[in-house]
């Protein structure tokens, strides 16, 4: 190989793998962007709470909230965002729970189920107001089978993002960082070796006659 050839191909393989970082980046940031990071503020009411899930069921017009389940004492999902007039059906998957609202918006007007049930009841909820619900189970209260419900837009949020650098993983990126890392400094290390090698002692007599 000719040092020429050598030095072409080298810079060549350099730039590509400076190319896949730069698209891994550009992956990463885009994916960062636009993830919103808000979700509602329930005041640190279910902080400690069993099971401990988020979901945000905007745009559905049914969601279904396990009672009991995650071994028996939570509320599935812990924390709900949904629209105004959205109709939650509250679902028991194990026996000897209550749902009663601790606190509800002015003038919501809804009412939970006081008579404990076993597995397999259900009844729900059409929340037409929007703000913030907080609700637990009667007899199990104090193990934290505590759940909240926000609704509509008008709700107190926080943020959910850090603001600074993620992991590629973390966002979804499927190469991860230190690999494209890793093997663009290999590149550029190797391009190095070589071409010090090739400008210190010049090219093989086998390496081709130069036309």
């Amino acid at each position: 190989m000719k040092r020429r050839d050598f030095m072409r191909q080298a810079g060549g393989a350099t730039a590509a793998l400076g190319a896949g970082a730069a698209a891994a980046s550009g992956t990463a940031t885009a994916q960062e962007g636009g993830g919103g990071g808000q979700k509602p503020d329930f005041g640190g009411y279910t902080d400690g709470a069993k099971g401990g899930t988020y979901e945000d069921a905007r745009g559905s017009s049914e969601v279904t909230v396990e009672v009991g389940g995650g071994g028996g004492l939570a509320f599935l999902p812990t924390e709900l965002w949904i629209d105004t007039g959205t109709t939650v059906t509250f679902e028991w998957v194990s026996g000897g729970h209550n749902v009663l609202f601790e606190e509800t918006p002015s003038g919501a007007g809804v009412s939970g189920h006081e008579p404990i049930e076993s597995e397999g009841f259900s009844f729900s909820v059409t929340f037409d107001t929007g703000g913030i619900y907080k609700y637990y189970c009667d007899p199990h209260k104090s193990l934290g089978m505590l759940g909240a419900i926000a609704v509509g837009g008008e709700v107190p949020t926080v943020s959910t993002g850090g603001g600074g650098p993620k992991e590629l993983h973390e966002l979804g990126v499927a190469i991860q960082a230190h690999w494209v890392g890793a093997a663009t400094i290999l590149g550029i290390v190797m391009s190095v070796i070589f071409t010090f090698y090739l400008v210190k002692y010049g090219e093989s007599a086998h390496t081709g006659t130069g036309r």
